[in-house]
């Protein structure tokens, strides 16, 4: 009997507690302590701004030289690799059947002359008619005309050079039978040299035309090409929000060969900028944000505009002053509006 009595003593005060606890939990909510978070200081700081691009170098002229008729090589002029001036001859097609035809031409376009002269001194004796001089001299035309287009037939069985430039290998001899749009080498202007590159649309201020540039290769490491900024095109790509940029390098030593890999150096330039911690900062759509945290600790959210990444660090442009505070380790303990406590990491400086 007193077991019982006892046992249901006990429970009866085990009731008593856990409902006391219940109203102690439901009347007055258990408060969290403030998350700890590391801050971060804004800070002006020098930086040394660069900025490169990488492409490969283009002729500024460039051609493959071809025939424009079918016919035998019959004499070349060039050797492969070397500088040709503007309009040397560099082959020659037989054109024997174009020389006779020619050949003809003015001795027809001479008999005409002769009887013209012959007639035209009739006539002033009134021996001739006048339609008869007309006639000689529409014949005449006629025959200019014929050697005119024999003329034009031999030039296209001379190829020239179209323009100063360095050949490339030929790849015709003596005898080949050559047909419209075969390659008999290459010629490249090169003592100047282009290259174009595609820039983002954040830099388009810091990039005018003329602007002196710096290039570099690798098959040259100690050496410095100058050149500068030729032209900008008229649109931004909307995909890339890019531009295309053209440069233009000076190679008047014919160091470099389109082609080539070329680094160029388009800015440097050392100025003030605040840079944040990278982790500092997130993304929501197309906006960047930082949590600011205000002197009494309360957290906000704060919109910022960036500009250069450098060495894990990203530039903020708008929305910060100096002095200002961010959390930048603990961002997921933070919601806006409420208030943080300040953490120190000794193994890491918290204003790098």
């Amino acid at each position: 009997m007193l077991r019982k009595l006892a046992y249901g003593t006990l429970i009866f005060i085990l009731i008593a507690v856990a409902f006391r606890f219940y109203l102690n939990n439901s009347s007055t909510p258990r408060q969290r302590p403030a998350p700890q978070v590391v801050l971060f200081e804004v800070k002006a700081s020098d930086i040394t701004e660069s900025l490169e691009a990488i492409g490969s170098a283009r002729a500024a002229e460039s051609v493959v030289l071809t025939a424009n008729v079918t016919e035998k090589v019959s004499r070349i002029s060039f050797n492969q690799g070397e500088f040709v001036k503007q309009g040397a001859t560099l082959l020659t097609l037989a054109n024997d059947e174009e020389q006779a035809q020619l050949n003809a031409a003015k001795i027809e376009l001479a008999e005409q002359k002769r009887e013209y002269k012959r007639i035209a001194n009739l006539h002033k004796r009134n021996s001739a008619s006048a339609s008869e001089l007309d006639r000689l001299q529409s014949s005449i035309d006629t025959a200019q005309a014929r050697i005119a287009q024999v003329k034009a037939t031999l030039k296209d069985r001379i190829i020239k050079a179209p323009f100063d430039g360095l050949l490339g290998l030929r790849h015709v001899s003596v005898g080949t039978l050559l047909k419209p749009g075969d390659e008999i080498t290459t010629l490249d202007s090169v003592t100047h040299l282009e290259m174009d590159f595609n820039l983002a649309e954040v830099y388009i201020p810091k990039i005018k035309v003329g602007q002196a540039i710096k290039a570099f290769s690798v098959a040259y490491p100690d050496r410095i090409f100058s050149g500068e900024i030729a032209a900008l095109d008229s649109r931004v790509n909307t995909d890339t929000r890019s531009i295309k940029v053209r440069a233009k390098i000076n190679n008047e030593h014919a160091l470099l060969r389109p082609g080539m890999l070329l680094t160029l150096d388009l800015i440097k330039q050392q100025r003030s900028a605040k840079m944040l911690p990278e982790e500092a900062v997130f993304m929501r759509a197309d906006q960047h944000l930082v949590y600011q945290v205000s002197p009494d600790m309360t957290v906000t959210e704060k919109a910022i505009e960036i500009g250069i990444r450098q060495n894990g660090k990203v530039e903020a442009l708008t929305g910060l002053e100096v002095g200002n505070k961010i959390v930048w380790q603990g961002l997921l303990k933070v919601k806006p509006g409420k208030k943080v406590l300040e953490q120190t990491e000794q193994w890491r400086k918290v204003n790098p």
